[in-house]
Parts: structure tokens; sequence; C-alpha cells
């Protein structure tokens, strides 16, 4: 996998924005309104962030860990790998 390919997969789990987190709100809060029940499912996103990162992977959540290849100092990503195989998290 390519890494246009790679930011083409991952261009589809933006994070969304203000806007849109406001109209999925608003519909939610017009449905509660009829009473019609709601799916309180939030978007599958991108999460982003050392820390937010090895969070996820310690809880079992992530299902997918992209690593840059140009981290300055590697020390900083060098474990991850070893993290993901015992956790049995893919990644690339």
């Amino acid at each position: 996998m390519g890494a246009t390919n790679l930011f083409k997969m991952l261009l589809k789990y933006r994070p969304e924005d203000k806007a849109a987190k406001k109209e999925r709100l608003l519909k939610r809060a017009q449905a509660e309104n009829e009473g019609k029940t709601v799916e309180a499912k939030k978007p599958i996103v991108v999460k982003y962030g050392l820390n937010h990162v090895t969070y996820l992977i310690e809880q079992n959540k992530a299902q997918l860990v992209v690593i840059a290849h140009d981290v300055d100092p590697i020390e900083l990503v060098v474990w991850l790998p070893a993290l993901c195989r015992k956790m049995e998290v893919l990644h690339c």
C-alpha cells in the first residue's frame, strides 16, 4: 500500500468539523423531541497523538496504527511496533 492510497483511505475517516457535529447533534435532538429512538453511534474517525494512540492500543480500541517514518528522535516510536504486536493490532 503506497502513501497515496493510505492518505485516500484516511481521508474518509477525518474527524468531523464543528458544523458537521452541530448538524448531527441537532438531528439527534429533533428525533428525541419527536419521540423516536436514537442511535448513539459516534462516527469512526482517525485518532492521533502518541499518548492517545498508546492508550487506545492498550485498551484494545485501536484497529490500525500508522507510524510516521520521519519521527525525530526515533526513540519516541521505536517501541510502538512491539506494543502493536503484543496487543495484536495492525500497524504500518
